[in-house]
């Protein structure tokens, strides 16, 4: 009796999957860290009532921690503010104030409260940027979100 050898031709597929996890062994960086793993949101707005705390927590563990500085202040700090533009003041400009207090880069994601309507915004160490979120027709109030992302 002879034994056969079957020899398995990688596919392409394969090939880029395995160069990818060796790409991810090198870098020393973790497969969730490249997918994208953000903080937990972070709630605010200007001119409505606060949004009343969730009952339901999400589960311990599936956020990334936010950035602290040495004595445990949040790095990353939002102040929505609005202004009417000045050809037709009924238009009003919703603007947000991020803010970095510690020295490394980190980019933040702000969109509005329940919406994918977002902007990336990528701060330096010690940076504070003021940008538009959107744009509102007599509205001065908005609620918004950010998360950190890694």
């Amino acid at each position: 009796m002879t034994s056969k050898t079957i020899r398995r031709i990688p596919t392409q597929a394969s090939v880029v999957f395995g160069a990818l996890l060796i790409a991810l062994a090198i870098s020393g960086r973790s497969a969730q860290a490249q997918l994208g793993r953000t903080t937990a949101p972070v709630s605010g707005g200007t001119g409505v009532a606060s949004q009343p705390p969730n009952a339901f927590q999400g589960m311990t563990g599936t956020y990334a921690p936010p950035h602290k500085t040495p004595d445990g202040r949040a790095c990353i700090t939002v102040h929505p503010m609005t202004r009417a533009q000045i050809v037709n003041p009924k238009i009003i400009d919703q603007i947000v104030i991020i803010n970095n207090i510690c020295g490394q880069s980190i980019k933040v994601r702000v969109c509005y409260a329940g919406s994918n309507d977002c902007i990336n915004v990528p701060l330096g160490g010690y940076e504070r940027l003021q940008r538009t979120l959107g744009v509102g027709a007599g509205s001065t109030s908005f609620r918004y979100e950010y998360r950190e992302l890694y």
